[in-house]
């Protein structure tokens, strides 16, 4: 119990910070539920089309040659053990591959249906006015997204709690998108809202990637923590500029 509060701590911060800028203007309490409850249920729907991504690329993986060896228990734990030990072999083609297999399967898949549950309550609650008002839905949503991995990781662990409490990436991702979603809207471009969901894509991929290369080869432990350096830093950037954008006003932009 103290491990998820913990955990959820900062992301509960943030919303209700987030809240506090429509203090004169509120969105209905319903609707922040509904987003938040949206964003939840992202969480186990990309869950599903991850796994589902990820078995698709383990039987490319194996291939149909020995797919077909894989007749009993031992077998079968003979070639995933061939397949384990020869992936711990990071080439740059790899790298790459890796690059593209995380982005496809979780990056975009996440952030896709992160915009979606955002997209499908501002749509029916018509409650959005201003570019301010997209950015905080979809940042409210990627918090409701947050709240739900960070209880589903942090259990049982104070360790793992701490990383995510000091690591609420989803709401940075959130604030990105709602940017740039806004910035379509205000601009009369569809182009801005096709990057509101590939750029928080990539940094997600990224931060993904750089995780897993590192438990695959320790070496990469330097790109790994810059990465994670990156991501830390833009997290306070977004916070600090959304701070000025409602400070001064500069996304109250009718769309």
């Amino acid at each position: 119990m103290l491990e998820t509060l913990l955990a959820i701590s900062v992301s509960v911060l943030l919303l209700v910070w987030m809240l506090k800028m429509k203090k004169d203007d509120p969105f209905p309490k319903y609707t922040v539920v509904k987003l938040l409850i949206f964003g939840a249920v992202a969480v186990a729907v990309s869950g599903v089309v991850t796994l589902i991504g990820s078995l698709i690329n383990f039987l490319i993986q194996i291939g149909p040659e020995k797919l077909k060896l894989m007749t009993d228990t031992e077998s079968a734990l003979k070639v995933i053990t061939e397949i384990a030990n020869t992936s711990k072999a990071i080439t740059l083609e790899k790298a790459l591959i890796g690059f593209v297999r995380t982005f496809i399967v979780v990056g975009l898949v996440e952030e896709l249906f992160k915009f979606l549950a955002a997209r499908i309550v501002m749509k029916k609650e018509g409650v959005v006015y201003t570019w301010m008002d997209a950015l905080l839905c979809m940042a409210i949503a990627a918090v409701g997204f947050q709240l739900i991995e960070d209880i589903g990781y942090s259990e049982g662990s104070i360790v793992i709690a701490i990383i995510r409490a000091l690591t609420p990436y989803h709401f940075t991702f959130g604030v990105i998108m709602g940017y740039f979603y806004g910035l379509g809207k205000a601009k009369g471009k569809p182009f801005f809202t096709f990057l509101s969901v590939l750029i928080p894509a990539l940094i997600h991929t990224l931060y993904d990637f750089s995780i897993n290369i590192v438990v695959q080869d320790e070496r990469f432990f330097g790109l790994t923590l810059g990465v994670n350096v990156f991501m830390f830093v833009l997290t306070i950037f977004m916070i600090l500029k959304l701070r000025d954008w409602h400070k001064e006003g500069t996304l109250d932009t009718h769309i």
